[in-house]
């Protein structure tokens, strides 16, 4: 089933509704550079996990630089969270900066989110994909699930993901591909981020891909934090360049700064400590807008802070998260 016929199955009318004022809600920010909010976020990504098992290079969680008082989150403040959440928020990104199968309950806060009709999106390495979490994920309901897998070999994949298994990738999209069975769900999309040294290879993995029940590849940008990282790995190809390279061998974003941000007017993302943080560049939790295990989601979604923070971004008063924003 194609995948905007299966999200218009979590929508009802309020959430339709509220989607239209988000929309609506752009204009005076887009125009008038002031922060009006008629709606509820109708996205939101939930961290259950900020831990992970591989150690890639430009990822703080696999550099080891991300701290969280908690590693998972449970189930119970998981439950707490969804209660606080607007009932019009239908997106659910199940992710955000750890793996989130290594969640021994990511099942079970599948179906805690299904059971809202929500539509529920993961995104994984794959390493802890096997026969039987395929046949649990698809059971639990998951709309979508993306995986990561950056080269068409196993040499080429592990010069990003160190500590991966190029082979268990594979298997794992068999499996899930098997797993659904007759459904057409969940959607397996697989990712690929573009370096210098797996571009040429983006034809062979997407067709590996397909072969083994992928529906979809998409291939993306990555993101550097480390000059001399972006300077030797940047692709040749434009698509896929996020970052320019100075004559002074300084990195800058190849775009102009945003004017807007979409973001900040539809997504809410709350890490494993259930803080809301301003967006998904905040992976460090800097910009906390209040704790959704605390108080409803809702109510942090419009509250002073936040306000603040989308009225400092349209008056050009940018904090550091966005300026390696794609």
């Amino acid at each position: 089933m194609h995948e905007k016929l299966i999200i218009l199955r979590s929508l009802t009318f309020g959430r339709l509704h509220n989607y239209f004022l988000s929309i609506i809600s752009e204009i005076p920010g887009r125009l008038l550079r002031k922060p009006i909010l008629l709606n509820q976020p109708w996205a939101a990504s939930i961290e259950p996990s900020a831990v992970c098992q591989l150690s890639c290079p430009e990822c703080p969680v696999g550099m080891k630089e991300i701290s969280r008082n908690n590693n998972f989150l449970s189930d119970e403040n998981f439950s707490k969270i969804l209660d606080g959440l607007s009932k019009k928020t239908f997106w659910l990104n199940l992710y955000f900066q750890g793996e989130p199968l290594l969640d021994s309950s990511i099942s079970k806060k599948i179906q805690l989110a299904r059971k809202r009709r929500m539509f529920v999106v993961l995104s994984t390495n794959a390493l802890a994909l096997n026969e039987t979490m395929a046949k649990q994920l698809c059971e639990a309901g998951a709309s979508k699930i993306i995986i990561s897998l950056d080269g068409a070999d196993e040499a080429t994949y592990s010069k990003y993901r160190s500590g991966g298994n190029f082979q268990q990738v594979l298997n794992s999209i068999s499996f899930l591909h098997d797993a659904r069975k007759n459904n057409k769900y969940p959607i397996i999309e697989v990712q690929m981020l573009v370096f210098s040294y797996n571009e040429n290879q983006k034809n062979d993995l997407r067709k590996t891909a397909l072969n083994l029940g992928a529906d979809k590849v998409a291939f993306k940008s990555p993101q550097f934090y480390s000059a001399e990282n972006a300077a030797e790995n940047l692709p040749s190809d434009k698509k896929y360049q996020r970052y320019t390279k100075k004559e002074n061998g300084k990195i800058a974003l190849r775009t102009k700064q945003k004017t807007f941000c979409k973001r900040l007017w539809n997504t809410i993302v709350i890490n494993s400590d259930g803080d809301v943080v301003a967006c998904c560049y905040d992976k460090f939790s800097k910009y906390k807008m209040g704790n959704a295990i605390e108080q409803p989601a809702s109510a942090i979604w419009k509250n002073d802070d936040f306000m603040q923070f989308r009225n400092d971004f349209l008056q050009g008063k940018r904090k550091d998260i966005c300026t390696n924003c794609e």
